[in-house]
């Protein structure tokens, strides 16, 4: 595992990228991770890893705004909902426009309905309040990569079944 954690500030300017092994990193999905908590990022981008993804990190809107400007390669975002500037709906709502297929998971500590409907609303893949269990964010984290897989190949990994009574 790659990490420099010594690039990422609590003020978002930095930039964390935490890669999976070399040898798996040509086949693996690319995240970014939009949260201006440190730890947050870290403890999504260790379980990330462990998946075998390749995590990039933004502490603010604006930075991972930069990033997707730049037409990054990204498989899929996670990103907080309150942080300082621009919140995870605003994030959203740029997004979309930029990337309106790219699956987006919200994750909060401060949820409510509003927030809830708002986020799904702009096309949310999944809305979690913190705190969140491994096995529950690795879920959703898999379930929001399939669907993006779906969404781009249509039928691929379906089989039709036939059953035939004689």
């Amino acid at each position: 595992m790659i990490t420099h954690p010594s690039k990422f500030s609590s003020q978002g300017r930095g930039v964390l990228i935490v890669a999976a092994s070399l040898q798996t990193i040509n086949n693996t999905k690319t995240i970014l991770v939009v949260d201006d908590d440190p730890e947050n990022v870290r403890n999504y981008s260790e379980i990330l890893v462990d998946m075998d993804y390749q995590v990039i990190a933004r502490g603010e809107v604006d930075a991972a705004l930069v990033l997707i400007h730049g037409n990054a390669a990204l498989d899929l975002v996670i990103t907080d909902y309150r942080m300082p500037g621009k919140s995870g709906l605003d994030f959203i709502v740029a997004l979309r426009k930029l990337r309106p297929s790219l699956p987006v998971i919200m994750i909060t500590a401060y949820g409510n309905i509003e927030t809830y409907l708002n986020s799904i609303s702009l096309g949310a893949f999944e809305y979690v309040n913190k705190p969140i269990s491994k096995k529950e964010f690795e879920r959703i984290v898999k379930s929001a990569l399939v669907r993006n897989v779906k969404k781009q190949h249509p039928g691929e990994g379906e089989h039709e079944q036939h059953s035939y009574n004689r």
